[in-house]
């Protein structure tokens, strides 16, 4: 799965990686228990399942928005999948084999261990879906399978490699990714992939991992007109894995280049009383994350909110930065409009393409599917693995396309991507 470029594989295969056995954590993860027996534990990175979580009281009952989900969920075998009736779904990569292209087959066979992604429009009208490849031993990686004006896949390439276990990441606002590496001295990688960037063949380590790295997964920006450059926060999975933040004085492509516009680096510290401060001890925000909000995962920067998971405790937080304050929710439990469950642990989180919905992925022994969340807490079943299928698999790899009418999804260990669009053609979240 290398590229041929040499100047693709610009890092050394990564140090060691950690175990994913409680047994076997460093020091400052002793207050951990052992979990390797327990059930509903299906990652694969370090994720540990804690002897506690926090209490979270019933809302009252919601009314329901108008929207398009929330319908019957209907049987669609030849992909394994229990889907929306509103919506249709078509295979478009798997694992190991050429990809189907306008003009032919794929030179490279679409990657293995596929999991965080976005879509990126181009200048020229296209646009590209950007995927990491979780892979182990500097086989990591991201790829871009480029679509057409009509949505049509013409070239599937690699953009980075010679890195290891590339979790997710994040979008820049001046259309770069950002992919970061899940291990003990993982680090966050920007790749431009736009084929007429120069920058198209040399991408950079970032300062959002440090000197020293980490098991870094997501990625959200806010970013405003009033400030020099935006604020970047990047979630851990481990269970003393602090959400950091990074304040930077430009943008583009020095903005988080090593040695590039000058930064700041804060930690996230909740406080009580359900407020929450940023500050510069990162032994402080490491405690508050291992009492508070362990192995966060998923982020998103939704209706001027920051929100990520907590996949240990099956939480989501939000932050109000305008408040200074945070609350929490139990995803998906007991509040399902219409068929499906969500019971398995949250992972990823994106917003949609109005900021309607929040999309979420799950990781299960079964049943495992793609979830969405209104703005009254109400959650609805997108699609779900059939009964027998996709068994302790997860999903992985949500974008909504530039033009809003395709959200990009699919299942990790089996190595499929699906192409979701709703039947009367409108864009996601209208």
């Amino acid at each position: 799965m290398k590229s041929s470029s040499t100047l693709l594989t610009i890092a050394a295969a990564a140090a060691a990686l950690c175990s994913a056995d409680a047994k076997k954590v460093k020091e400052e993860d002793v207050e951990i228990v052992d979990v390797s027996s327990e059930k509903g534990a299906f990652t694969y990175h370090p994720t540990y399942m804690p002897t506690y979580a926090p209490t979270q009281s019933s809302p009252d009952e919601p009314s329901t928005p108008e929207g398009f989900l929330g319908n019957d969920l209907i049987d669609v075998p030849e992909l394994g999948i229990r889907l929306d009736s509103s919506l249709t779904a078509t295979k478009i990569a798997k694992a190991g084999q050429k990809v189907q292209l306008k003009n032919g087959k794929s030179t490279l066979s679409w990657h293995y261990w596929m999991d965080g992604a976005t879509a990126i429009a181009l200048p020229d009208g296209t646009h590209v879906y950007v995927s990491n490849a979780e892979d182990d031993d500097g086989k990591g990686g991201v790829y871009g399978l480029y679509f057409d004006k009509e949505g049509n896949p013409y070239d599937y390439k690699q953009l980075l490699g010679g890195t290891t276990w590339n979790c997710s990441g994040g979008k820049t606002t001046w259309d770069t990714w950002i992919s970061c590496e899940e291990h003990s001295s993982g680090q966050c990688w920007e790749i431009d992939p736009n084929p007429s960037s120069e920058y198209h063949e040399t991408p950079q380590q970032t300062v959002l991992g440090g000197k020293d790295g980490g098991n870094y997964e997501a990625v959200a920006v806010q970013d405003s007109k009033d400030s020099d450059g935006p604020t970047f926060f990047v979630t851990e999975d481990r269970h003393r894995g602090a959400l950091r933040r990074v304040e930077t004085t430009c943008r583009g492509w020095n903005a988080l280049k090593v040695g590039g516009c000058s930064s700041k680096t804060t930690y996230l510290r909740f406080l009580n009383n359900q407020r929450f401060e940023w500050t510069s001890d990162e032994t402080l925000g490491r405690q508050s994350a291992a009492k508070n909000y362990p192995n966060s995962e998923g982020i998103t920067y939704h209706n001027g909110k920051l929100s990520f998971i907590s996949k240990a405790w099956y939480v989501m937080y939000t932050l109000d930065f305008n408040s200074m304050t945070w609350t929490k929710e139990k995803t998906g439990r007991g509040k399902l409009i219409g068929e499906g469950s969500f019971f398995g642990q949250p992972d990823g989180v994106i917003s949609g393409y109005n900021q309607m919905y929040m999309y979420f992925t799950e990781e299960d022994w079964k049943g495992n599917g793609m979830y969405a969340r209104d703005e009254l807490g109400n959650y609805y079943t997108v699609f779900q693995a059939m009964s027998g299928q996709y068994l302790g698999d997860e999903t992985v790899g949500m974008a909504v396309s530039p033009d809003g009418k395709t959200m990009y999804v699919g299942y990790q260990e089996k190595g499929v991507l699906f192409a979701l669009k709703r039947k009367d053609d409108k864009v996601w979240d209208r």
